[in-house]
This record gives structure tokens, sequence and C-alpha cells, in this order.
């Protein structure tokens, strides 16, 4: 599922975004597990066991990290590297600063992200807990997409109501980030181009 909103009024959303962000790349905040590292499997690799049939996961490799398997998927770092062509990304997740540990590497990152800090707010379950940090980070006018697994209607109506242009993408935890997200990414920010030029 995916939240849309380019920053004007609803009348007006299909009308071409034209503020002015100081022409910064637009934000975008990756979630870790759901998305980048992937359960949800029968097996029980991950985070939390599911229905998901391992053997039909997209391809990548079990890695111990704090002492727990996580299954990482191996498409994320080529997504990643072309998406901070066109985005600044920073780490939304509840691994906080521990996503430079590991994922940097594992995913032949050129360097560790910036992350985000939730004040013990993190929390299983919906990411709402992750507004705060994210607007707060953002400010209020600067593109944002957020990419999550477990995007609930808090998170769709913060970003319905942003004043600037907000882009949400829900995964599915056992499948992580797939082509078509980055696809629809690299499109939403290819339309905010051109409504600045």
């Amino acid at each position: 599922m995916t939240t849309r909103n380019t920053g004007l009024p609803h009348k007006l959303q299909s009308t071409q975004v034209t503020m002015d962000t100081g022409h910064q790349k637009p934000l975008l905040y990756l979630d870790v597990d759901g998305v980048i590292s992937l359960f949800g499997f029968r097996e029980g690799y991950g985070l939390a066991p599911g229905n998901a049939r391992f053997a039909d996961c997209p391809p990548g490799g079990l890695h111990s990290i704090n002492g727990i398997p996580h299954y990482i998927s191996a498409a994320c770092g080529g997504y990643l590297r072309r998406l901070a062509e066109r985005y600044d990304l920073v780490w939304a997740t509840g691994w906080e600063e521990t996503a430079n540990d590991y994922l940097p590497h594992l995913l032949e990152l050129p360097a560790s992200l910036p992350y985000l800090t939730f004040d013990g707010r993190v929390a299983a379950g919906s990411a709402h807990w992750k507004i705060d940090a994210i607007a707060t980070h953002a400010g209020e006018t600067r593109p944002v997409a957020w990419i999550d697994d477990n995007v609930d209607g808090t998170c769709r109506a913060w970003a319905k109501q942003r004043p600037g242009p907000t882009l949400i993408i829900e995964t599915v935890r056992h499948e992580g980030m797939t082509d078509e997200h980055v696809d629809q990414l690299l499109e939403w920010v290819a339309e905010l181009r051109n409504g600045r030029d």
C-alpha cells in the first residue's frame, strides 16, 4: 500500500509540485526489519516466525546480528546505492545506531548512514512511534519518502496532512523491498524534480 501527498491542497493533487525545497535531495527513511532484514518464515528465521515459506523468499543470506539470525535480502544493497543517487538515505529503525554496525558492510554501502533515535519509544507493532522523530528530522517542507513494513492509519494520516511532499511505501515483511518499490521511489522523485523545473 502506498500513501502519497504532493504537498498541495487535496483539490490540487493532480497539479505538479511547484514548491521550492532548496533543491535538496528528498529524504528516504529506511526501516530495516521487513524491508532489508526479512522475517515471517515458518522456519522462524529472522525477527519473528510466520506463515511464509523460507524456500519462496528472495535471494539473500542469514547473518548473525547481535546473536539473532537475520535474513538480509541480497538485492537491497544495489537498491540503496541506486536510491542514494536521488535521495538522502536515513535509517528509521529500532536498530538505531546498530544499523551502521552491520548493514553498510553487508549491503556494500560506501559509508554509514545517518540514523534516527527514538528516545526509548521503540515498540513492536505499528510504526507510528517513528512519526515524531521523522517529522522533527525532516522539518515541514522537505520531501520525504518512508519505506516500512508496518504502516498504520496514523502513519497515513500524518503523510496526508504533512505540508511537504510525502510518500509512504509499505512492504511485506517476508519479501522486503522489491524492484517495484524502487521504481515507485524513483518515479516519485522524478515527478518532484519536474515540478521544480
